[in-house]
C-alpha cells in the first residue's frame, strides 16, 4: 500500500538531488568510468550535435539572466538518458574548464590513453561540490550563534535577519539581462 504523504516527500528529497543532471553538469559523465561507453558515445555525439555559437561565454538556461540557479529537467523518467539532459550549456563546462572538445570526435575506447581525456580529468578531480547557499546559511548562524550570549538573543538576530531579507528587494531581480 502506498502512502500518499510518504511518497511525496521522498519525491521532493530525490529532487533536490537533481542538481547533477542539468545541461550544465551532465557533461562530467563524460570521464566517468561508471558510464558506459554507450552512453559516453552518446553523450558526446548529442554534445557534437548542439555545439553553439563559439561567442557563448556564459550559460543561458538559468533563472535570472545568468546570476540564478540552472534549470533543471522538466522531467527525467526511467528513460531518460544522459544524452537526453545535453543542451547548448552542456558547453559552459567545457569554456569554463578550458576542456578540449576534439576528444569528443574519438572513438570512446581510446579516450583514456589520449592527453585530451588525461587534461580533463585533472580539471574535473579538482572540482569542489559545494552548496554555496547552505554554507553561508551555516556561517552566518554560527557567527550569530557565538556572538549570542544566550538562545533568546541569538533568536532575537535570526528574527531581524529574515526582516531584513523581506524588507529588501532581490538584486539579482535589478540587474539587466544580458545579452
Amino acid at each position: 500500500m502506498l502512502n500518499a504523504d510518504i511518497s511525496a516527500v521522498a519525491v521532493r528529497a530525490f529532487t533536490r538531488h537533481l542538481w547533477y543532471l542539468t545541461a550544465e553538469i551532465v557533461t562530467i559523465a563524460l570521464w566517468s568510468k561508471n558510464v558506459p561507453d554507450t552512453d559516453r558515445r552518446a553523450l558526446a555525439d548529442r554534445l557534437l550535435a548542439v555545439k553553439p555559437a563559439a561567442d557563448l561565454k556564459s550559460p543561458q538556461d538559468r533563472y535570472d539572466s545568468g546570476f540564478g540557479k540552472p534549470k533543471f529537467p522538466d522531467s527525467v523518467t526511467a528513460t531518460t538518458t544522459l544524452a537526453d539532459l545535453v543542451g547548448n550549456d552542456s558547453w559552459y563546462m567545457f569554456e569554463t574548464l578550458e576542456l578540449d572538445s576534439m576528444l569528443l570526435n574519438k572513438d570512446v575506447s581510446y579516450w583514456e590513453n589520449s592527453d585530451e581525456y588525461l587534461a580533463a580529468i585533472t580539471s574535473i578531480e579538482s572540482l569542489n561540490a559545494i552548496n554555496d547557499g547552505a554554507e553561508r546559511g551555516v556561517k552566518l548562524s554560527s557567527d550569530f550563534l557565538s556572538a549570542s550570549k544566550s538562545e533568546g538573543y541569538y533568536q532575537d538576530v535570526l528574527q531581524v535577519v529574515e526582516q531584513d531579507r523581506h524588507r529588501k528587494s532581490n538584486l539579482r531581480k535589478l540587474r539587466p539581462a544580458s545579452k
